[in-house]
């Protein structure tokens, strides 16, 4: 990591860069771990991002760049580095993560209603259709490409670290999912 770290200390700031997602994410993960940055530790991590994306040509910070901020060596935040990887989980598979939240939340009440032998026509049908989404979605989480060719994940500086945590947490999306699914073709003949 160091030597991905010095690639950058000369790079000069583009001073047209949005950095809208490092304000948005910073907010998102001071609430979520009830914390507060102090102003020298946050204008560090504002740097080593902005010059990664700088570094990169961004013109907007992108999920890559925050990456930068575990280059920072500092004692403020307890755990940071897992409570950095929730927090861009949070943020980076938010859709995925409220599907699967409603996924879990149907097919607990579904099985209740299937063991208690009262699951209607209707839910059965609807369990069938969220078998054959589910099994849509799997196909799209295993295709290499999102991975591999994802603009988003493109980075000259920690490209490899993005792409190895974001093939980590596909993985597990696509175990949840392929659970999910299998649970609502049972549910549903």
């Amino acid at each position: 990591m160091k030597n991905n770290f010095e690639k950058i200390n000369d790079i000069k700031i583009d001073e047209n860069l949005n950095n809208k997602v490092f304000r948005d994410f910073i907010k998102y993960f001071e609430n979520e771990n009830k914390i507060t940055i102090s102003k020298s530790l946050y204008e560090k991590f504002e740097e080593v991002v902005s010059k990664i994306a700088s570094y990169n040509n961004h013109k907007f910070v992108k999920p890559s760049d925050l990456f930068g901020m575990l280059f920072i060596e500092q004692e403020e935040i307890d755990d940071f580095e897992n409570k950095f990887h929730e927090s861009i989980k949070q943020t980076m598979f938010k859709e995925v993560i409220t599907y699967k939240n409603l996924n879990s939340d149907i097919k607990d009440d579904f099985e209740v209603k299937y063991n208690n032998k009262t699951l209607t026509l209707e839910e059965k049908q609807h369990a069938a259709k969220l078998a054959e989404w589910i099994k849509k979605q799997v196909i799209i989480f295993s295709d290499k490409k999102l991975i591999e060719h994802n603009e988003q994940l493109d980075n000259k500086i920690t490209g490899e670290m993005i792409k190895s945590f974001f093939k980590e947490q596909n993985e597990i999306f696509i175990r949840i999912y392929k659970w999910h699914a299998n649970a609502f073709e049972i549910i549903s003949n």
